[in-house]
């Protein structure tokens, strides 16, 4: 269930600014392209595979928490460059999620400020952006190379709403799981879950605009 495009803070009403989105599960489908590079890189690093269901489990965190998790004694650093060296072998795997391009197209028509908050390195998501021609519709990004707390911390979120111009409380975040919840709240943002969630959230990225277009006509 949405509200309204309108927020109401200590008794005055708020108009949304800026919509933010995380990347991976959002935007982008690249669970299996996720899911088969750290296959691979479980296998680089002499550990054993673990299954879609454990790796599901683990789906959005930091490099360093996977690290820690799976690959205990091994170098963040070195985990990160077989990453960047790989992750275009990984491409074809990938698919946009469906409507992401128009509904990203018709909130900046809205006049929104768009950015993209992602715990991915950002060579990797150049790429990503590049290989899926979305680049050019944001105004920010931010990844986990940018801050030294990624997600769940609210470093992220704070760090682009500044590179925007906006304050967090005028801002929205679009995430798909407990780490996004977690990080869009520590800083103050609205959050809507897409596809997850209990509270507010969408199962479809074009419900985005049709709640923009309703609340400016209130």
């Amino acid at each position: 269930m949405l509200k309204s495009w309108v927020r109401n803070i200590n008794g005055s009403r708020v108009r949304i600014r800026a919509m933010l989105f995380d990347l991976d599960g959002v935007l982008v489908d690249s669970f299996d392209a996720w899911f088969h590079q750290f296959q691979d890189v479980l296998r680089h690093f002499g550990f054993e595979p673990i299954s879609e269901e454990v790796f599901r489990r683990h789906w959005g965190r930091s490099t360093e928490d996977d690290v820690n998790t799976f690959m205990p004694g091994i170098a963040v650093d070195a985990v990160r460059q077989y990453f960047h060296d790989h992750y275009d072998e990984y491409m074809p795997y990938l698919m946009i999620t469906p409507h992401a391009h128009e509904a990203l197209k018709e909130l900046r028509d809205l006049g929104l400020q768009l950015g993209c908050v992602t715990n991915s390195h950002r060579r990797i998501v150049q790429h990503i952006l590049a290989y899926l021609r979305m680049g050019e519709l944001f105004d920010a990004v931010i990844t986990a190379d940018d801050v030294k707390r990624p997600k769940p911390a609210p470093d992220m979120i704070v760090q682009i709403c500044r590179r925007l111009d906006v304050m967090p409380q005028h801002a929205v975040f679009i995430g798909d799981t407990d780490t996004d919840s977690r990080a869009g709240l520590a800083a103050g943002c609205r959050v809507i879950g897409y596809r997850f969630g209990n509270g507010e959230r969408v199962m479809d990225l074009t419900e985005l605009p049709v709640l923009v277009k309703k609340s400016l006509s209130e």
